[in-house]
Formats: C-alpha cells, structure tokens, sequence
C-alpha cells in the first residue's frame, strides 16, 4: 500500500529532464491515483508549456541561469537564495512526502529548502557523468537515483541506487500506430530543438545513400537549416513523438542525450550516434561510449562528421540486417524497464 500522499518534483530546461520526470509522475499515478504530484519549474522554459499539457499542477519560479561570467552567476545566486525561500513557505503549505529533483539548477531551491524542513530527498541523475546541480546537491540528499555506475562515482555508496531511467519503464508499456513504409526505415532526430551543423552533413549525405530503405529527418523545432538534397524515399517533418518513430525505424541516427538512448534501449533500437559537443562535461560522448563498448551504436564525434562519412555508416549497416539484429539485442540488455517501479518503491520507502 503507498503511503505517499503528496510529491513534489522539480524538473525543467531539456526534454531530457523533463519527459523522465513526467514519466515517474505516470507510475506513481498509475500506482495510486489519490498521491498528488506537483511540479516545480522555471517559468520562461518549455517545462512551463509541457507538464501542464500532461494534467499536472505547475508551480513557476524564476531562478536565474548559472551560465555566463561573474555578473551572471552573482545574480543566479541571488535568485536561489529568494526561490529557496519561496519554495520554504511552499513547501509548508503543501507539505509533501517527499520531494525530487532531476538535475538543472531548478532543483537546487526545492532541495535545499526541503532539506532545511527535513523532508526527504531524492534526486535523479540520467547521464553517464551526473550533472553540476546534482553534483552540488548529492551531499546534501537523502537518496541518488542513477542511470549509469559511472555518474555515482565519489558518492556516499548507502545513498545510491542504479535503476536506470524512468522513461524506458514509460516507453515500453505505450502503443503507437503502426507507421506506414514500404521499405526499410532510417530516423534521423537531433533532439527537439534540431542541429543546423549536423542537418548540413546529413544534406550532404543525402546523394550518396542507396535508393533501398527510406528516411525520415526529423529536423528540429528551432532549426532553420532547409534541406537541398531531398528526394522520393526521404522526407523532412521539423518534430514528432521521437519514440513512436523509433519504434518504427529499423535504423536511428540520433544524438546520444540520455532520455533518447534509454528510450533507443527500451525499444532495441540499432543506432549512429553524434554526440553533442554542446554539454556539460562532454556529457553525450560517455553516454555514447557506453552503447559503443556494449556492441549497440556506432558512433561519429561531430567533428569528425562529414556526408560521405555518414552515407557510408548508414549504408553499410542498412546492407548487413545481422548486424543490426546483434545491435539491437545488445541495447535491449542495457534496458532498464523496471525503473520507474523501483523509483516509486523507494520514495516509498523514504516517505514511509
């Protein structure tokens, strides 16, 4: 029987934080339907858009952005330290069983403040090199949910769980109509937002890809790159549900964030991977390797991208099926599609 009442999450900045964290809120719903979750996020970001248009009550705050030089970061401080005392008298009024934050600064008001009332603490990290927020906040929690082993490296091992990411329980459970093509399927997806940078290389890998399979180039919402080298077989759409697509693909070029390849995983997807060189801490690379050194993906560091180079990847493996199969049944074991269950047990646990 749960005993949570009510959860308090914080979550925001990139679809990566986000959809893991709607996803948890999906299960604790789906365990119990009288548990109230709420959402704390920023109010100018796409959080503030997406998770009411999932039901869920929205709580806005307006902390700053850490990056930029000292003026920037003296003002983002500031801005914790009143969100911080906001989220106090929220917290009193609400009161929550416990309260969660899935990286970005966003979480760091809600955590602390939570800490300071001594309610407990969970935060969840999703890549293979855990983020500054969460590095910060680590000492301070009750509990660390990790995706990767390599992200809880110099962590107190009492306060540490591996489960993997919520998303991949999410995924594996949805059913999407099925896609129609006549030939095998390619998925090329940079994230929501897009890539100008890898959208130009793909252009130029358009000619040299063989006429058998088709493409599918989901461009990007906030990218303005138009495409030169379309023709029968490839079509461009500039966003879709990413995961109903790769379902459907036999073959998916992506990035290597960590929400997309938990989600490539759940479904055992065979994947080209261009990592961002755009994160923190080089982030999308270590989760790239990851899926490398398990035989699931091939990857491309962007700067050593270019047409042919991609052509001849994409290629090669749309003529040997076998090898995709072999990728394909290697991602599916770095599949967690018990974590979700197991995040809600454990909050469980803390609440209780």
């Amino acid at each position: 029987m749960m005993r949570m009442k009510k959860v308090m999450i914080a979550s925001g900045g990139t679809g990566g934080h986000i959809y893991p964290a709607l996803a948890l809120a999906e299960e604790i719903r789906r365990q119990n339907e009288a548990c109230t979750v709420i959402f704390i996020g920023s109010r100018s970001r796409m959080e503030a858009t997406i998770i009411p248009e999932h039901g869920y009550c929205f709580i806005p705050l307006d902390v700053k952005s850490t990056k930029g030089g000292i003026l920037v970061k003296m003002a983002a401080v500031f801005s914790m330290l009143q969100m911080k005392k906001k989220c106090i008298a929220l917290l009193k009024q609400e009161r929550p069983d416990v309260c969660i934050g899935f990286g970005n600064y966003i979480s760091v008001p809600l955590i602390m403040a939570a800490r300071q009332l001594h309610i407990p603490t969970m935060i969840s990290e999703q890549n293979s090199a855990m983020g500054k927020a969460n590095r910060f906040l680590a000492r301070f929690v009750d509990a660390i949910e990790v995706a990767y082993p390599s992200s809880a490296i110099g962590l107190t091992k009492e306060k540490v769980r591996v489960l993997g990411n919520p998303q991949g329980s999410f995924v594996l459970h949805q059913s999407w109509p099925a896609l129609p093509h006549e030939k095998p399927l390619v998925l090329c997806m940079m994230g929501s937002l897009g890539s100008t940078s890898v959208s130009k290389a793909l252009d130029d890998a358009l000619p040299w890809l063989d006429h058998d399979f088709e493409v599918l180039i989901v461009t990007g919402k906030a990218n303005p790159y138009v495409f030169q080298h379309l023709r029968q077989g490839i079509q461009t759409v500039p966003y879709t549900d990413g995961a109903a697509m790769l379902k459907a693909c036999d073959l998916a070029v992506l990035r290597a964030g960590a929400t997309t390849l938990c989600e490539a995983a759940a479904l055992q997807v065979p994947s080209v991977l261009i990592p961002s060189p755009y994160v923190p801490n080089n982030h999308q690379v270590h989760n790239a390797m990851t899926f490398v050194e398990a035989g699931a993906a091939v990857m491309i560091e962007e700067k050593n991208l270019d047409g042919r180079k991609l052509a001849l990847c994409i290629n090669t493996l749309m003529k040997d099926p076998q090898r995709r199969a072999q990728m394909a049944v290697q991602a599916g074991k770095l599949a967690k599609p018990m974590a979700a269950p197991q995040m809600v047990q454990w909050l469980r646990e803390l609440a209780g």
